[in-house]
């Protein structure tokens, strides 16, 4: 395997998170405290949109197991502007969550969040994080974290249970739109791709010079 290829193989490893999807539900797993999920929605008509994590306390349909990071969740219109947040989750009721959600089997906490909000015809963006690395506002204001960033005693830890109870990096999100929606899809964070584009460009600075005879 050459070096080059073996850089880019090596850097979408480290750098972006896991992510599967269909249609509207999607998948990931974060490395580190700092990851950030983004979504972009596009839609053409007045809507409802909602959005539920299910990776905390799982899912029986769609399957998705328990045990994932207490998520937060913040949605944008075009110029960065937030519109809705839930950086809390949910509290439990008898054997139920507060927010629709469900407890984790573990902890009997609702720590997946929820967003419902009527949008007018237009771009948005949607992110998920940790709680704790909630969406600012406006969002060019930027996470508290830095991509990479590993809490001390962590990744993930509950916060419900500080320093004492560590979940996975895994998450799930379901986006649906009661009206007609052009586009959801899933993108990597702005700071991943810049940290890819350097670690490429130096992968192949290093490549060229092996391959120069010295003079």
């Amino acid at each position: 395997m050459g070096p080059l290829r073996l850089a880019v193989l090596c850097g979408l490893y480290f750098l972006l998170p896991v992510l599967c999807s269909a249609g509207s539900f999607f998948t990931g797993v974060f490395r580190s405290d700092g990851d950030v999920q983004y979504f972009s929605l596009v839609v053409s008509a007045n809507s409802t949109i909602s959005v539920v994590s299910l990776g905390y306390g799982g899912s029986a349909s769609p399957s998705v197991p328990a045990g994932g990071f207490a998520t937060s969740l913040a949605l944008y219109d075009n110029f960065g502007n937030q519109l809705a947040h839930d950086f809390v989750g949910g509290t439990a009721v008898g054997s139920v969550c507060s927010n629709g959600t469900n407890q984790d089997p573990t902890t009997g906490f609702c720590e997946d969040a929820t967003l419902s909000f009527p949008a007018l015809a237009g771009s948005y963006t949607l992110t998920l994080s940790e709680q704790g690395n909630d969406g600012p506002d406006p969002l060019s204001s930027g996470f508290p974290l830095a991509p990479g960033t590993i809490n001390p005693g962590g990744p993930f830890l509950d916060p419900g249970f500080p320093g004492l109870l560590q979940r996975t990096g895994n998450w799930a999100l379901d986006v649906t739109v009661n009206g007609s929606i052009t586009e959801i899809s899933a993108t990597p964070e702005p700071a991943t791709w810049m940290l890819l584009g350097i670690g490429l460009c130096l992968a192949g600075a290093c490549w060229r010079r092996k391959l120069i005879p010295a003079k």
